[in-house]
């Protein structure tokens, strides 16, 4: 329990509570990720496609919304979906 006067919570709180927001930490910042790098490799293989072709930046730009959607996608799938799933399974 916290005295008055104390900053921050009690020192059995502290660990879980920690450990939590690494959690939730590294699993956001996957998702930022997973969005970026899909963004970049999508639009990376449009640009070389564009290079091949001779075509304008239409496979860049094409590239980079399939990369985008697909890298939401997932997170969607993984955020809302499964905590869904984990709704209906368990209550």
């Amino acid at each position: 329990m916290n005295r008055v006067g104390d900053a921050g919570p009690a020192p059995e709180e502290d660990s879980s509570s920690s450990s939590s927001t690494g959690r939730q930490l590294a699993r956001y910042g996957g998702h930022g990720l997973t969005i970026g790098v899909a963004t970049a490799l999508f639009s990376w293989l449009g640009n070389l496609l564009d290079g091949l072709i001779g075509t304008g930046p239409l496979f860049v730009i094409l590239g980079a919304t399939i990369g985008f959607v697909g890298g939401f996608y997932s997170m969607y799938r993984d955020l809302v979906l499964e905590q869904r799933r984990e709704d209906d399974d368990g209550g």
